[in-house]
């Protein structure tokens, strides 16, 4: 004990003394009640055990019945009871009293588990509770063990290094939990530590088990409301846990807003608080926004905030609400505020590790990599072993988007750097992940797992099994609709039908061109992304029917097309409309819609088509422009390897015809916004490869000679360009 520490309790004890002598005896008894452990230490019990008598607090030095009391303490004002614990097993250490110390620790991890608070008392007591226990299992009775080892079990959960250090504690106090013999309560109370202790173990089949057994003391009469609710409570909020990160679930069921109704008659702030968190973790589970919301509002009403873990808990929802909402800003701000509380609160490393992974998933949603990468590396080297790895797939993901983001912003130039970079950021992730796509990545980045996964089957790394995982998470495909995603199904139409993904005899009739359920498709993939009415695709494939007969035509028509696909929820129809699931299939069409949606997007942020035709404005040395006119040009080319030639080519199909025109038509002007800012880039090489490709697949000549017409018309060495072009133009057509 420090000086200026034993100075404060010498002038306790004076004033203690002072305050009997002048009658102002409750202002003695608080100051008492305060400072017992402490005063018990240093100034001795005798003198201790004197001032309770002359003030009527002599059940202070009964430690049986001070626990008892705590313990009430603690169920019925939650955190209230750390410091009356605290101070119980400072007076039973001056007494010399070791298991009445033990006991009384154990009470300070058995609320602060269930409170999540009271770290700091609880990390300063842990090599002194399991040198208690050293001391003290030996003679432990059955009586005493029930009370002792909870609380040693939390500590070892909290603080132990190894699982192993609280597995063998935690079967000894299922043991006491389903013994008849010992007291009910004392059952009920140690099992409520369970609940933890399987969620920590990942033994759902125990906590099951357990639960099942110990279910009639839920209902007996004999236990306090608050006792019984408590281990509900405790057992409700593992089981929740479990639904989720075990195959299967737990098996238990409980309902969330009988447990609420139950605190509320209770009407113990912290209970109701800690039953309408389980309700909010039950309803977020469970997928049910709205009722995640509501349960959410209740939360933040039922905060003291005064009680920092319980600010603490609701930022942390909030926080976690907004990351899954992708709103990174916000779930920044919660999750930097629930870093600064559990340093206030004394948490522990690896607990306080779960905030600081909040924070750093926020600065991912906004693409601020290198400083999460940084947070991560440090979580990485802080944190136990089996925690390490969840982080360590998220650095993979880090390095492969700054890979896809440094190979797009080199990509004017053709880089073998770049494309070995974003390889080898691949091989590594894949390997981290074990093949497979971590549910996070999908669930809380999805922008970012979209381009990983995209980048994956276009290098070659994607399986069926990453394929599984793709649409297990209902990780939607990027708006730019790459060929190389997992889709289910693919349809061509451009330069010829094609269709990948129908079973064998499907993919032989639709080689016949008058197949209706290839009609059906040719149809519906022309229309892409629109879903078409019923009665107009019937009119169009039954022109020659009269009456309702062209419905039930196409009604046949598509059951048998449902038959023939692998997944008949490809189809959907919905309000009188037919469409694909267009998470899952892909269409050329549909693809080129994006790409050229995506230039008409480029040149509206340069300036409009106006700006973008003007070759006096062409030339320019700006990083930003160039980068632009390198990405335009590069869309340019993707464009026309999905429009390869005109659509369906061989259909005698009036709908056949009209899309094949509005499509060339949609590419033409979107290749020749490619072209204009290909012929703005130093390297000359694309702006030649689109004027071959736009040759070779059909379109205008006119998309060529317009951008040749006004390089003619601008100077020397525009016209020089102009001929270039020209001479490329005239061999392809050649």
């Amino acid at each position: 004990m420090s000086p200026v520490t034993m100075r404060l309790i010498d002038s306790t004890a004076q004033s203690i003394d002072a305050l009997i002598q002048i009658g102002a005896l409750d202002a003695a008894r608080d100051l008492l009640r305060t400072e017992l452990g402490p005063l018990s230490t240093h100034v001795g019990t005798a003198r201790v055990e004197a001032w309770c008598l002359a003030l009527g607090l002599a059940q202070l030095l009964d430690l049986p019945q001070a626990l008892a009391a705590a313990h009430e303490l603690r169920e019925t004002q939650g955190s209230a009871a750390i410091p009356t614990f605290v101070a119980i097993a400072q007076t039973a250490q001056a007494c010399g009293d070791e298991v009445a110390e033990f006991r009384a620790l154990s009470g300070i991890y058995w609320t602060g588990t269930l409170l999540w608070s009271g770290f700091g008392e609880m990390q300063r007591a842990f090599p002194r509770i399991n040198a208690l226990y050293e001391a003290t299992q030996s003679r432990l009775s059955k009586d005493e063990a029930i009370q002792c080892l909870p609380g040693l079990l939390a500590a070892r959960m909290l603080f132990g290094q190894q699982t192993a250090d609280a597995a063998a504690i935690g079967e000894a106090v299922v043991t006491l939990a389903l013994d008849e013999t010992l007291n009910r309560r004392a059952r009920l109370r140690a099992a409520t530590m369970l609940a933890p202790w399987f969620e920590h173990s990942r033994d759902t089949d125990r906590l099951r088990r357990t639960t099942e057994v110990l279910t009639p003391l839920t209902h007996d009469a004999t236990i306090p409301a608050v006792t019984r609710l408590i281990f509900r409570s405790a057992t409700g909020l593992a089981s929740v846990y479990f639904a989720s990160l075990v195959e299967g679930g737990s098996g238990l069921t409980f309902s969330a807003a009988a447990l609420m109704a139950d605190a509320d008659a209770l009407g113990m702030q912290w209970l109701r608080f800690f039953t309408c968190r389980i309700a909010f973790e039950q309803a977020t589970r469970a997928g049910d926004p709205a009722h995640t919301n509501t349960r959410l509002d209740q939360l933040e009403a039922l905060v003291d905030p005064a009680d920092a873990s319980q600010v603490l808990a609701l930022h942390y929802r909030r926080g976690n609400r907004a990351l899954r909402a992708n709103e990174y800003a916000a779930a920044l701000a919660h999750s930097q505020r629930c870093m600064e509380l559990a340093h206030a609160l004394e948490m522990p490393q690896p607990i306080a590790l779960l905030y600081e992974n909040s924070a750093a998933a926020s600065l991912v949603g906004l693409h601020r990599m290198a400083e999460a990468k940084a947070i991560y590396l440090s979580m990485i080297a802080k944190s136990m072993p089996g925690h390490r790895l969840g982080y360590e797939r998220v650095c993979a993901l880090i390095d492969v988007a700054e890979a896809l983001d440094g190979a797009a912003s080199a990509h004017n130039l053709p880089d073998e750097t770049e494309h070995g970079a974003v390889r080898s950021a691949l091989e590594n992730y894949v390997q981290v992940c074990a093949g497979r796509l971590p549910p996070m990545h999908a669930q809380i980045f999805p922008p970012i797992a979209q381009r990983v996964v995209a980048a994956l089957y276009a290098h070659g790394f994607g399986n069926d099994t990453l394929a599984a995982d793709v649409r297990t998470l209902s990780l939607p495909p990027p708006d730019t609709r790459p060929v190389s995603w997992p889709w289910v199904l693919r349809v061509r139409l451009f330069d010829g039908f094609a269709c990948d993904g129908l079973a064998t005899n499907a993919q032989e009739g639709s080689k016949k061109a008058d197949s209706k359920t290839t009609q059906i498709l040719q149809y519906l993939a022309a229309h892409a992304p629109a879903s078409v009415s019923a009665q107009r695709l019937a009119d169009a494939l039954w022109p020659e029917a009269e009456g309702d007969k062209a419905m039930r035509s196409l009604d046949v028509a598509l059951t048998r097309l449902r038959q023939s696909l692998p997944d008949a929820a490809l189809l959907t129809r919905h309000d009188g409309k037919i469409g694909f699931d267009l998470d899952r299939v892909w269409c050329d069409t549909h693809a080129v819609l994006a790409q050229v949606e995506q230039l008409r997007d480029f040149a509206n942020a340069a300036g409009g088509s106006a700006a973008q035709s003007s070759v006096a404005a062409s030339v320019t040395t700006t990083a930003d422009a160039l980068a632009r006119d390198s990405a335009q040009a590069h869309t340019a080319l993707a464009l026309l390897a999905l429009y390869r030639g005109p659509l369906l080519p061989d259909s005698r199909e009036a709908f056949a015809r009209d899309r094949a025109a509005f499509f060339r038509s949609q590419a033409a002007g979107a290749v020749q916004i490619g072209l204009r800012a290909a012929i703005r880039l130093p390297d000359q090489t694309m702006s030649e490869e689109i004027v071959r490709k736009s040759v070779a697949h059909g379109l205008p000549a006119d998309v060529v000679r317009s951008v040749i017409t006004d390089l003619q018309a601008r100077g020397e060495d525009t016209s020089r360009r102009a001929a270039q072009l020209s001479q490329v133009f005239e061999l392809a057509r050649a």
